[in-house]
């Protein structure tokens, strides 16, 4: 909601209360939706090292290092983040992306095909396929796909749409401004 300065305050108390793992991911989490990214990268260093066989935190460090221009390092974090979450469809689409980033377009063609095939079997949010098509530049999919999350009620939508890196690029589309709006997020 953009109260950044009390979003830290309650970081340190969740850190002063219980220094553990729920605490480390709350950090991350908290850094993730401020893009933070130096402090998130920080923040999921100690997630991954307090829990290193949760999914979640490796794919926190991911954005970290995005964020912070190491690409190689995020895409072997959400390499990491898939392997231990076997496939979860937001941890791979975070994989096509970052693919995408650094120029392997035929690996995160690949990652997206594979997405679509298994959304027609089982549950994929069309929150994370809008990732996926955004990562590579299909803007008209990636709206019908936001779309569709909005309609749904997705929560995806409401937690990621502000601080989510794989949609930068659809951030001046005024199609994403009247999204914003429409669900009643701060621009």
């Amino acid at each position: 909601m953009g109260r950044r300065a009390e979003a830290l305050a309650e970081i340190a108390k969740s850190n002063a209360i219980d220094p553990g793992p729920s605490s480390a991911m709350t950090e991350s989490a908290g850094y993730y939706l401020m893009r933070d990214y130096a402090a998130l990268l920080d923040a999921g260093q100690r997630e991954v090292g307090s829990n290193p066989k949760e999914w979640t935190g490796h794919a926190h460090l991911a954005v970290g290092y995005e964020g912070t221009g190491k690409l190689r390092e995020a895409v072997s974090e959400y390499q990491t983040a898939v392997e231990l979450s076997e496939g979860d469809p937001d941890a791979t689409a975070s994989l096509a992306h970052a693919y995408g980033v650094i120029g392997q377009r035929a690996q995160a063609e690949k990652i997206l095909r594979d997405l679509e095939r298994k959304s027609k079997s089982t549950y994929v949010s069309p929150y994370t396929l809008a990732t996926a098509y955004a990562s590579l530049g299909e803007k008209e999919k990636a709206f019908q796909s936001l779309e569709k999350a909005y309609r749904e009620k997705s929560p995806e939508i409401s937690w990621h749409l502000r601080a989510d890196v794989r949609i930068d690029n659809l951030r001046s589309d005024p199609r994403f401004q009247a999204l914003l709006q429409r669900i009643a997020l701060p621009q």
